[in-house]
C-alpha cells in the first residue's frame, strides 16, 4: 500500500510539472510561414519566388523575399498580438506594417490579410 501512495505522489507530481509550460511557447504564429509560387512567360524560363517570415518567441523576427533561390530583400521585423490578430512592425520603414491573422484552408494553416491568404505555415 505504501508503494501505490509513494506511485501516485510521484505521478501527481509529474503531471503537474508538465502542466506548467507558459503560453507563450505554443502561440499559433511561431515559426516559418512561406509563400512560394512561379512564373513562366510564353518562351521564356520560368522564375519562382518565394516569401519567408519567421515569428520567434521573444516578438520578433525576419522576412526575406527570394527569387530563384537568392535573397532579393531582407528586413526584420517586431510583432504583437492583440485578440485575433497579429500586427508586424518592419524595421524597414518603407515596407511599413502588416496586420495578419491565422486561418485554415483545404487542411494547412495560413497566414492571412484582409482575408486573403499570404502564406502557409511550414
Amino acid at each position: 500500500m505504501k508503494k501505490l501512495f509513494l506511485f501516485f505522489a510521484l505521478a501527481s507530481t509529474v503531471a503537474f510539472t508538465s502542466c506548467s509550460k507558459d503560453q507563450d511557447d505554443t502561440d499559433a504564429i511561431l515559426g516559418t510561414w512561406v509563400s512560394e509560387f512561379s512564373s513562366t512567360p510564353t518562351g521564356g524560363a520560368t522564375t519562382s519566388y518565394t516569401d519567408e517570415w519567421v515569428f520567434k518567441n521573444d516578438r520578433t523576427g525576419h522576412y526575406k523575399e527570394m527569387m530563384n533561390d537568392e535573397v532579393d530583400y531582407e528586413t526584420a521585423f517586431r510583432w504583437t498580438k492583440t485578440e485575433d490578430s497579429y500586427t508586424v512592425d518592419y524595421v524597414d520603414e518603407e515596407v511599413g506594417i502588416d496586420t495578419f491573422t491565422i486561418g485554415e484552408e483545404l487542411g494547412h494553416t495560413t497566414l492571412e490579410e484582409g482575408g486573403e491568404v499570404v502564406a502557409l505555415k511550414e
